[in-house]
């Protein structure tokens, strides 16, 4: 089986990080994204107090990967998971998509080597989040 992430929401973590602050601040959602774009260390110490039960948060985002797999591999992982969703391109190659939340739910629940690699793929467009799910926080 073969995960390749092909698109993702830009500034992924800063869009989480402005997330997690909307509810303890009274700015709004632009202006905190705005600061926080401009603000890297920022968006690492606010994702890095991330907390599971606020796992809304990592909603705000959209991943797409291309999965090369067999229809009973992608099976597996569709009853496991309502949350990716697949679209076959053709014999063993599909779409899959999906939030930082199916992925850290589906991480939490299953492991495997899809996982391994599911959560592998998040490491360069959100490395302070690919460290919180590696570490298995339940």
């Amino acid at each position: 089986m073969r995960i390749t992430l092909v698109a993702h929401t830009p500034d992924v973590e800063v869009m989480v990080a402005a997330s997690m602050l909307t509810t303890t601040s009274g700015a709004q959602p632009s202006t905190l994204h705005e600061r926080l774009q401009a603000n890297p260390e920022k968006v690492r110490e606010v994702v890095g107090r991330l907390e599971v039960q606020h796992g809304n948060v990592l909603e705000h985002n959209r991943l797409i990967w291309v999965l090369e797999a067999t229809r009973d591999e992608v099976m597996d992982v569709m009853l496991d998971t309502r949350y990716l969703t697949f679209t076959k391109l053709d014999r063993n190659r599909w779409i899959m998509s999906g939030n930082l939340r199916a992925v850290a739910e589906y991480a939490h629940k299953k492991d495997t080597e899809f996982t391994g690699k599911l959560v592998e793929s998040l490491k360069e467009v959100a490395p302070t989040i690919h460290q919180y799910i590696r570490r298995g926080v339940k």
